[in-house]
């Protein structure tokens, strides 16, 4: 096992990876490294693109992540959000994990450009009006959804699903369309799919990492107008504050000091420990260390944390016992910010440990593992990866190894 071996493949890998779109109905005006060097994920996926710049600034590549970054702004002022993917019909669908200001945040920290920074964060604040508009629940906290209405579509999409999942097919269009709903909204959580929502009922949720991730736009954009715009500062504060009331009226369990999704129409938290019960440690507003440990000691397995627990139901690819790199990084930094360093290490030690390995026995990286090794095919064919896998090994590379 030459962990060596694998942060010298990433680096030399990004170029081979960079994409130009130019066709004859769709074109964008940057370079940018999607997912795969081949196969099936050559767009820019929203929420990959975070990570996938995490490795490139590790390896001082500041121009491919500055051009990431600029393509999904280009994205977001020509669909009004930031897609899923970022394609001609990429709006179609739904968005994803809204991680755009952790984006404008690392590329800022290394470029300066205040004039530049000063138009993202504009654009930030649009992206965030979009989730305020379009993802808002009548109790006061968001959620994933999706964009389309059209009920031959959406029963075109279930009947996609059924290839990936065992749905029943001898229903109606209506159902169809309205199952397909809820699937969109486990999509547009990157999660695609996953045992959190019972019986594929995400629409009935409101869930902690999307409101995590909005709880830091806020913070972020508070920080940001402090000195700039005192007012509008403390309208984002105020906003923060007011959705960290609401998390722990809804969401939070006192006696297990966790944050869990909450179920609006049975008015009940889910109670499933799942790797988003990590980001409200990342996030900076997690309770205590008494949770975190416990969510850690409950999905870490020796190699990295599972996507969630194992709750002995059909397979999921969000699911026990796979291994996702997201979850990896948001786990690792909750718990290094939160002072469990230890764990921290634990955790970034397993996984280059797990991706060393497997890359010893294949030659590259994947899209998701498990404890062995590199994880057998669910829904679709597991896809050789760089994006997220490499851009999250980097990480912990950096920091174990310096």
């Amino acid at each position: 096992m030459n962990v060596h071996a694998v942060k010298k493949y990433i680096t030399k890998s990004w170029d081979k990876a960079l994409t130009q779109l130019n066709t004859s109905t769709f074109s964008l005006p940057y370079t940018f490294v999607p997912p795969c060097i081949n196969g099936e994920f050559r767009v820019l996926y929203y929420w990959d693109t975070y990570f996938t710049n995490v490795g490139l600034l590790v390896d001082k590549r500041t121009e491919l992540a500055l051009n990431n970054v600029n393509t999904l702004l280009y994205a977001l002022k020509k669909f009004g959000c930031v897609p899923n993917c970022v394609k001609e019909n990429g709006a179609d669908y739904a968005s994803q994990p809204p991680l755009l200001g952790l984006m404008i945040r690392d590329v800022f920290a290394v470029t300066n450009d205040e004039e530049w920074f000063a138009e993202a964060v504009a654009d930030l604040e649009k992206e965030y009006e979009f989730w305020m508009r379009e993802r808002m629940t009548a109790i006061g906290l968001n959620q994933y959804s999706g964009h389309a209405n059209n009920e031959a579509f959406l029963s075109e999409y279930y009947d996609y699903i059924a290839t990936r999942l065992p749905l029943p097919l001898n229903i109606n269009m209506q159902e169809k369309a309205a199952r397909a709903k809820n699937f969109l909204a486990e999509g547009e959580s990157g999660e695609d799919f996953t045992p959190r929502y019972g019986s594929h009922n995400a629409l009935d949720y409101v869930q902690i990492d999307l409101n995590a991730h909005l709880y830091g736009v806020e913070e972020f954009l508070s920080d940001y107008y402090r000195d700039k715009n005192p007012i509008k500062s403390a309208q984002y504060l105020q906003k923060k504050e007011r959705r960290l009331q609401l998390l722990n009226t809804y969401c939070y369990d006192v006696e297990q000091d966790v944050y869990f999704d909450y179920d609006f129409v049975a008015q009940k938290r889910s109670g499933l420990i799942s790797a988003a019960c990590f980001l409200p440690w990342f996030y900076g507003f997690g309770m205590g260390r008494y949770g975190l440990k416990a969510v850690f000691e409950r999905l870490f397995g020796g190699n990295g944390v599972y996507a969630c627990e194992d709750v002995g139901d059909q397979s999921y690819q969000w699911g026990y016992p796979n291994i996702w790199a997201p979850h990896q990084y948001f786990a690792y930094e909750a718990l290094r910010r939160s002072g469990l360093t230890e764990e921290a290490e634990r955790l970034a030690k397993g996984y280059i440990r797990l991706l060393a390995t497997a890359f010893e026995e294949t030659g590259c990286l994947w899209e998701r593992y498990d404890d062995k090794g590199v994880a057998p095919s669910l829904e679709y064919t597991t896809q050789e990866m760089l994006g997220w896998t490499a851009g999250v090994y980097n990480h912990f590379y950096k920091e174990i190894f310096g």
